[in-house]
């Protein structure tokens, strides 16, 4: 699946998680890579990343997904696993970052039903 703006991947409803609707953002199914190219001229980076309330809609498999902010290469933020109960804050330094990867890995048990946000998503530039 692609990555889908400000709407959930694959559903076309917005982003919602744990019935918060977030106007803005990026769905993404598990793995995946969104990469920016910022070139040294941003400097902060928010959001709030976990699984979209559509996955309550599927079953209860799957629905687990890592999250990660990369820069230049190096981990800058990582979540380790989430559920479908979980989300996490995203408040991460790009001082100096060329290239920034914000990854969604699927947490080791396969992509399915992981229907990730990337919600809210602000970068400081």
């Amino acid at each position: 699946m692609s990555p889908t703006v400000d709407l959930s991947v694959g559903g076309w409803s917005p982003i919602s998680m744990l019935g918060q609707v977030y106007p803005i953002g990026i769905g993404v199914a598990s793995p995946s890579t969104v990469r920016y190219y910022v070139g040294k001229e941003c400097s902060r980076l928010t959001a709030v990343v976990g699984l979209d309330d559509a996955v309550r809609n599927v079953g209860p498999e799957g629905a687990t997904a890592t999250f990660q902010v990369i820069g230049d290469g190096q981990v800058l933020f990582d979540t380790g696993v989430l559920t479908r109960d979980d989300i996490r804050q995203v408040d991460v330094d790009l001082t100096g970052v060329r290239v920034l990867d914000l990854v969604v890995g699927d947490a080791g048990d396969g992509g399915y039903n992981d229907r990730a946000n990337w919600a809210g998503l602000n970068a400081t530039c």
